[in-house]
């Protein structure tokens, strides 16, 4: 296997194991953000959400978003939490306002 297909299996495994009503929580906030044109990364949803149940739940609401074009990956900046250790995230925006 490559390393996209071990990537991709473990988002759908995570996701697969995410309770739903936390997915439809994080789902409407993203879609949310994509319509307000500016950009955003996970930091910017998890305010509105409840705490992840996995580490990498929120990464595979993103992977989601992107696979159904809602949203598109722009590039990578530092995360701005503490907690967060400087860990570099992914920047996205809405796919309809690029």
């Amino acid at each position: 296997m490559t390393g996209e297909e071990l990537r991709d299996r473990g988002i759908l495994a995570v996701d697969a194991n995410t309770p739903e009503d936390w997915k439809e929580i994080a789902d409407q906030v993203i879609g949310w953000l994509a319509r307000n044109g500016a950009e955003f990364t996970a930091e910017d949803v998890r305010p509105w959400i409840p705490e992840p149940p996995h580490p990498n739940a929120m990464g595979a609401r993103f992977s989601a978003a992107v696979k159904a074009g809602v949203i598109t990956h722009l590039c990578y900046r530092k995360a701005k939490r503490a907690k967060a250790h400087a860990r570099v995230l992914a920047v996205y925006r809405g796919a309809e306002v690029i």
